[in-house]
């Protein structure tokens, strides 16, 4: 069963098709050290980065695509074509370069697992042309691309699952007694 400890034993081969890292045949040219930190993931592990994504709570509506209740910080970042200011700015967010992240299903059918220094090394490869979510596991910060150059940056998370989850129970058992 795949989990955030064993995710990456679901890795497959880089794609054969145009991916964030361009041709297949630039994505064989890069280093090993970054092609170590970066794995596109199977289908079973691709559905448990989206399940975990859209049970989290952290997608908002079109509008406001990282949810205002589950963040105390959004911020919005419009992306230029100086790609130097791109990458100061994902740098100035103060994420551990080393820590992997995980994106949500690509065009491509599948969730990459790449490290934050890989996010801001491929960003113009990343925040190209289709809508993405990147997040970590613990789900204290998300990024949102939505394809017409903006970024939406949620960080500091309020939204506490346990105190959510009791809410839903005395509902659920309110409804039930209401059904009686």
């Amino acid at each position: 069963m795949v989990s955030f400890e064993n995710i990456q034993n679901y890795s497959i081969e880089f794609p054969d098709e145009w991916t964030f890292l361009w041709s297949a045949e630039e994505a064989r040219q890069i280093s090993n050290a970054h092609k170590d930190q970066i794995y596109f993931l199977n289908d079973e592990a691709t559905n448990f980065v989206n399940r975990y994504l859209e049970t989290s709570k952290i997608i908002g509506r079109l509008e406001d695509p990282i949810s205002q209740n589950y963040f105390n910080n959004i911020e919005k970042y419009q992306i230029t074509e100086n790609t130097a200011d791109l990458k100061k700015w994902l740098f100035n967010t103060n994420l551990p370069f080393d820590k992997f992240v995980f994106t949500d299903c690509t065009s491509g059918g599948y969730s990459i697992m790449l490290t934050w220094k890989m996010v801001i090394k491929y960003c113009e490869g990343l925040f190209f042309s289709e809508d993405l979510y990147i997040f970590d596991n613990t789900l204290n910060w998300a990024l949102f691309y939505y394809h017409e150059n903006e970024i939406t940056f949620g960080l500091k998370k309020i939204y506490n699952k346990e105190i959510e989850y009791d809410k839903a129970l005395i509902v659920n058992q309110i409804i039930q007694k209401l059904n009686k």
